[in-house]
């Protein structure tokens, strides 16, 4: 059993936290801003017999947990939701900035020291390193590229492990990861499973 605790940004009716308990990590906590798809998904959770997975109404934007409480946090596309009206990604508008500023210092501030925060998403590095590179975020960043032709990028940051000389921390992952990811996973959701958290930390 692994005792690392997990928040997951906008569950919906994904099946994340059903594959991570079953990996072995059962300290999860799921939140969606949609009180229909957290009651559907308690409903899955419970009819499955995962009765230890926590799923709360809530907004990411105002996380409403204590501070440095979680090991690693996951979003798998619900950053997406904050550029729909962003405008032009080169200079979006001020309220998406805020918006996605809010995020991540969410996120910052509820992961431990060493915590990981992962984001898998359709957005290039140019068009996210200005927010993840932002002065107040101690965290590394670092992505891999996944797909032909229409790309995923998964972005692992590592709080902690920013330079204080660094100016751009973040760097491409080039090196083949421990655990092979293919691509037909990344059309569907288990693709995410198999990474192994507490590697994440190394």
């Amino acid at each position: 059993m692994i005792m690392t605790q997990v928040l997951e940004l906008g569950c919906g009716n994904s099946q994340l936290c059903e594959e991570l308990y079953k990996d072995g990590v059962t300290e999860i906590t799921c939140i969606d801003l949609s009180a229909v798809a957290v009651e559907n998904m308690q409903k899955k959770l419970l009819s499955k017999g995962f009765k230890e997975i926590k799923v709360l109404e809530a907004d990411m934007l105002d996380l409403p947990f204590s501070n440095e409480c979680f090991d690693v946090v996951i979003e798998k596309g619900t950053m997406e939701v904050l550029f729909v009206d962003s405008g032009d990604p080169w200079n979006p508008r001020p309220a998406t900035v805020t918006k996605v500023m809010k995020m991540l210092e969410g996120v910052h501030r509820v992961l431990k020291p060493d915590g990981v925060y992962i984001s898998i998403s359709f957005g290039q590095p140019h068009f996210r390193r200005p927010f993840f590179e932002a002065p107040q975020f101690t965290w590394s960043v670092e992505w891999s590229t996944f797909g032909d032709g229409f790309h995923y990028f998964f972005y692992t940051l590592k709080k902690g492990r920013r330079s204080l000389d660094d100016k751009g921390s973040s760097k491409e992952k080039l090196e083949i990861p421990s655990i092979c990811l293919f691509q037909d996973e990344l059309e569907g959701e288990d693709y995410l499973f198999r990474t192994n958290i507490d590697e994440l930390n190394c």
